[in-house]
């Protein structure tokens, strides 16, 4: 008689476990596995290991399209050797059995070496290597890795006592390897992050994305300031070939270990759509040529250290990106360096045949822009030539915009800048001073507006480097100035947060608000969910976000300081915009939840009508409690049912606070029913409260699963009745959010999982096959 053999429950499209009758005879439950089962894997295996000596011995057998399931727990100085050769078609995978339950520690590292391997679903925690080491090293017995992929893992806190221990938590050697969706957080020692080791002159071509760089402290009391790069791409002794590896959709955050965040030290590499929020450092073009650095969101909230953009070398392009609110570290948000004549590989080369185009430089407190960083320092005299700067957008708080001397044949036109003084490049041609009329959206950028004289002003033909904004919408005909096209194309990249990078079965980021939308008799809208905000007189203050306990959504916005403003003598000092769009014709009333602490601070400007700057004043509390006002009334007929509407309301009184606002077909709403429309519904699913049914509430679940009559919706229990078991498993199935699909690259296999195995369902479905067994207990 065959042993017995645990059957996963089969991956759906949107990462789901397949439903299964939970009492059925083996041979229906293996007839039903085989229809659900792609042909080509019906022979593949699912080994189960629980230490590193299992892993080597089934790697004696295994096969392509095998999988190595590692079995949840704490794995603890485990040096692991993955080295096997899948194929295209059937890579061989080591995956956690679930995904961020298997957690390595002590000495545990891992060696990846063959062709097409898949590491899904591993938790690094707490542990240490000693120097030279390295977490996850894209080579061992079999050589180095090719075609293979560290996904949806992490590395959290895996630190030596002495911040002097140098070694890199991800070695990537071989070619075509990827490292995506995965988190890393809390480096403290020497070494990098994510390094690329090149052996030869020829091109690595690996993908580096949707991973989160977070909380990487400045380094405490190092011998050397150096070694605490993020990303590291190559070394000066190979700088001269090229690398062809991509960095793309990735978020830094907090990530303060050295002025360079990542460290270009090879050519060919292209940096685009990636995210440094609230980051001490710099992206350093150090060593290499031909670097193109694109679409990038550098948010530096006005963080001591933070940076943008350094240049050192030839033919980069640096293009379509975003710079705001960064420090003057290196000297200026871009920087070009000064250059040493006849320098040697770990110098500093001089910066020619640069193009800087169509970035978006707001808010800086140093240059927007220095023409020779270093210069007069350790031998750097030479500076920079043929450098291009073209349709670039700045707006700078600081002194000067522009800072530095340039060298020969520099071509200056289609700029626009505004704030501080030109600098050396007063008076001269191809810079247009201007107020860029910028508007703040929803995710805290500012984004043209209507009037911007940046609209269709762009010069020169930047087409073949250019061809969308930093939102991918495409450009069409006359291009705007900036890093932003005014466009009602879809806008398919944003600056990224915690959500949309990283392994799966990781939550991040805060609960949701408190409810509203858009429905069949209205909307009901959280200030704080503007589209944009706008600031008319340019004083360079607008409402802002403030965390209130007594609103409803958890905050507020707040008009910002300074005296009344009478209209129409005086310009609007700030407006909020929101998008509305209607169900049905009708006639809407409006309704305002607002609140103000005195006589100075009791009044808004709200509209009378769509897509108009408000201009009727509306009276809130004097006493700092939230109350809803009654608004007018708004016509919506059929030419305007579906389409995108704004409405607008305006700063009156300084500090005067706005919680939320309704449009609603009931024109008699009482105060507790206009605060129910806020009213946040949970699924019985939702066990974390984060507002998503995901792998973090399955997390819950497992965990729970088998408690009996005291279970409470928080430890698992869906359906209310006292106990956590698979009907809760069920619920959470139906009522599981879908997940964005992920682009891979071509030549890496995609893991055979992306998201949590049901923990009970394989004590549920222990059953017996006389066909060949799926998953084998070593």
């Amino acid at each position: 008689m065959n042993a017995p053999v645990l059957v996963a429950l089969p991956l759906l499209r949107d990462g789901a476990r397949a439903k299964m009758p939970f009492a059925f005879g083996s041979s229906l439950a293996c007839v039903w596995l085989a229809t659900l089962l792609p042909a080509t894997a019906t022979s593949a295996a699912e080994i189960v290991v629980s230490t590193a000596a299992q892993i080597a011995s089934a790697l004696a057998t295994v096969q392509p399209g095998d999988t190595l399931l590692m079995a949840d727990g704490v794995w603890t100085n485990q040096r692991i050797q993955f080295a096997a050769n899948g194929t295209a078609a059937q890579p061989i995978t080591l995956r956690a059995q679930n995904p961020g339950q298997v957690v390595l520690n002590g000495n545990s590292k891992l060696n990846v070496s063959g062709n097409h391997l898949v590491v899904d679903g591993l938790r690094f925690e707490g542990g240490a290597l000693a120097a030279g080491d390295a977490v996850v090293e894209f080579r061992g017995s079999k050589g180095e890795a090719i075609n293979s992929r560290l996904t949806n893992s992490a590395i959290i806190d895996y630190n030596p006592a002495d911040v002097d221990t140098r070694y890199f938590w991800v070695s990537l050697y071989g070619q075509n390897n990827r490292v995506d969706h995965n988190r890393f957080e809390g480096q403290d020692h020497s070494g990098v992050t994510v390094a690329v080791w090149r052996d030869s002159a020829g091109p690595d071509n690996h993908l580096i994305d949707a991973n989160h760089f977070v909380d990487r402290p400045a380094p405490v009391n190092p011998s050397s300031t150096n070694g605490f790069e993020t990303i590291r791409i190559g070394t000066s002794d190979e700088s001269l070939s090229d690398s062809f590896t991509t960095v793309q959709n990735n978020l830094f955050e907090r990530v303060d270990g050295e002025i360079e965040i990542i460290s270009n030290k090879s050519g060919g590499n292209v940096y685009q759509y990636n995210t440094f929020r609230e980051s001490a450092g710099t992206l350093t073009l150090r060593h290499g040529n031909n670097a193109t650095v694109a679409g990038n969101f550098f948010l530096g909230e006005n963080k001591d250290g933070s940076g943008g953009i350094r240049v050192i070398g030839e033919g980069h392009a640096v293009v379509n990106n975003y710079i705001a609110s960064v420090d003057d570290r290196a000297g200026g948000a871009i920087s070009l360096s000064a250059g040493v004549p006849s320098s040697p590989l770990n110098g500093y080369y001089q910066v020619r045949n640069a193009l800087i185009a169509h970035n978006t430089v707001v808010d800086v407190g140093g240059p927007a822009v220095t023409f020779d960083d270093g210069l007069g320092g350790s031998g750097r005299s030479l500076l920079p030539e043929n450098v291009t700067v073209a349709n670039n957008l700045f707006r700078s708080n600081g002194p000067a915009v522009f800072e530095g001397a340039e060298g020969a044949d520099w071509t200056w036109e289609g700029n626009l800048a505004f704030g501080g003084s030109l600098g050396p490049k007063a008076g001269a041609g191809g810079i247009t001073v201007a107020d860029p009329q910028l508007q703040l959206d929803g995710n805290g950028v500012w984004r043209l507006a209507a009037g911007s004289p940046a609209i269709d002003s762009a010069a020169g033909g930047y087409s073949s480097v250019v061809i969308d904004d930093f939102d991918g919408q495409p450009r069409i005909g006359l291009y705007d100035v900036g890093a932003d096209e005014l466009s009602m194309a879809t806008i398919v990249r944003r600056p990224l947060t915690g959500n949309d990078v990283g392994p799966g079965w990781l939550t991040v980021g805060p609960p949701i608000g408190g409810g509203g939308g858009c429905f069949a008799d209205g909307c009901a809208i959280q200030a704080e969910d503007f589209a944009y905000l706008r600031d008319p007189n340019n004083d360079g203050f607008t409402w802002t976000v403030l965390a209130d306990p007594t609103a409803l959504g958890g905050a507020a916005l707040r008009a910002p300081l300074g005296d009344r403003i009478d209209l129409p003598a005086e310009t609007h000092d700030a407006l909020a915009v929101y998008e509305v769009s209607f169900q049905q014709e009708g006639v809407y009333r409006a309704y305002y939840r607002a609140a103000g602490d005195n006589g100075s601070s009791d009044s808004i400007y709200v509209p009378d009508d769509f897509n108009i700057d408000p201009d009727n004043s509306d009276s809130t509390s004097q006493d700092g409690s939230y109350r809803w006002e009654l608004g007018g009334l708004f016509t919506i007929d059929s030419a305007n049912v579906g389409m995108p509407l704004e409405f607008r309301i305006g700063k009156r009184e300084q500090a005067t606070r706005l919680d939320a606002l309704v449009l609603h077909l009931n024109q008699a709403l009482t105060a507790s029913e206009l605060d129910a429309l806020f009213t946040v519904n949970y699924g019985e699913a939702d066990f974390n409260r984060d507002g998503v049914v995901d792998g973090a509430d399955l997390t819950v679940w497992q965990q729970n699963f088998g408690l009996v009559g005291s279970a409470t919706m928080s430890q698992g229990d869906a359906t209310g009745d006292g106990t956590v078991s698979g009907a809760d498993l069920l619920l959470w199935q139906r009522q599981l959010s879908g997940s964005a699909s992920v682009d891979a690259a071509a030549t890496v296999p995609e893991p055979s999982s992306l998201a949590a195995l049901a923990f009970g369902a394989a004590a549920l479905l222990t059953i017996r096959c006389n066909a060949a067994g799926r998953r084998v207990q070593i």
